[in-house]
């Protein structure tokens, strides 16, 4: 019976020393979005680690005993489950704000997005007839044939010339439903994406090549294709893009990061890759 006791004993304290080898922790017990996701790091033994999310759910591997969770944005708290060679762990992300509703930032976009392909003539007289206001029947009537002509025949044209502007950027406008974390353009100039949940627009992101910043031409494209978006989601993109322009003018060869640019109660964070620059717009 005693031989018996200390067995037992020593298969306890073998499977206690056992569990102590085993390690699964967080770096922290809430996280802040940031950019376009929530990252959650920790320590943890063995070669996975799995995780469970109201975003997502999925697996990662350990690297060095570390590991690297990657979670899209929520409007709502998340609560993330982790396991690891038989270890269980908690963690939260906490609820992000949205920039505004989706459908209207996409509608506004691709409204200017059009525009800007509209021949410069053209927009000119589209902007003052605009500022004169559409003419009544009443002011119809009272208009000399000539005149009722010459105004059906300029609505004619300002059709003509949006229907072919449509045309001439259809693909670089927004879809007008996205659900998730999407690519959603992608041009000559510049790739973005958004998140979308529950039709809330959480966050989007304008990615470049750097290269693609150098020649005047695309320069401007990406100008014009972030200054839209900037617009479309409430921020003041003049002043933006100054701030902007000034923060890439200072900015050294060691730096990865700007410091973030706000209007409006958007946030403007901007980050270096070796080759590609990145633009993410949250609240």
């Amino acid at each position: 019976m005693k031989k018996f006791k200390t067995t037992l004993l020593a298969l306890g304290l073998t499977a206690v020393l056992a569990g102590c080898g085993n390690k699964l922790t967080t770096t922290k017990p809430v996280y802040n979005n940031s950019g376009m996701v929530a990252v959650i790091k920790g320590d943890a033994s063995g070669k996975t680690v799995s995780y469970t999310a109201p975003t997502k759910t999925g697996s990662v591997k350990v690297h060095n005993g570390k590991y690297v969770v990657t979670l899209p944005m929520s409007t709502k708290a998340q609560k993330v489950t982790l396991k690891a060679n038989g270890q269980t762990t908690t963690t939260k992300i906490k609820a992000a704000t949205a920039i505004g509703t989706y459908s209207v930032v996409a509608d506004q976009y691709n409204q200017a997005l059009v525009m800007t392909a509209v021949p410069a003539d053209t927009l000119k007289a589209m902007q003052a007839a605009q500022k004169q206001g559409t003419p009544t029947n009443t002011q119809i009537a009272a208009m000399t044939p000539a005149q009722q002509q010459a105004l059906l025949k300029q609505q004619q044209e300002f059709k003509a010339a949006l229907t072919k502007a449509k045309a001439a950027v259809k693909d670089q406008q927004l879809p007008a439903k996205v659900e998730g974390l999407k690519q959603v353009v992608k041009t000559t100039s510049s790739t973005m994406r958004v998140n979308v949940q529950d039709g809330e627009l959480l966050s989007a992101t304008l990615s470049a090549p750097v290269k693609a910043l150098k020649g005047s031409q695309k320069d401007n494209q990406f100008g014009i294709e972030f200054g839209l978006l900037a617009n479309a989601l409430g921020a003041d993109a003049q002043k933006v893009g100054t701030q902007f322009q000034k923060a890439i003018k200072d900015q050294n060869g060691s730096q990865t990061t700007i410091k973030t640019i706000t209007s409006n109660g958007v946030k403007f964070d901007v980050g270096f890759s070796a080759s590609e620059l990145f633009i993410y717009m949250t609240k």
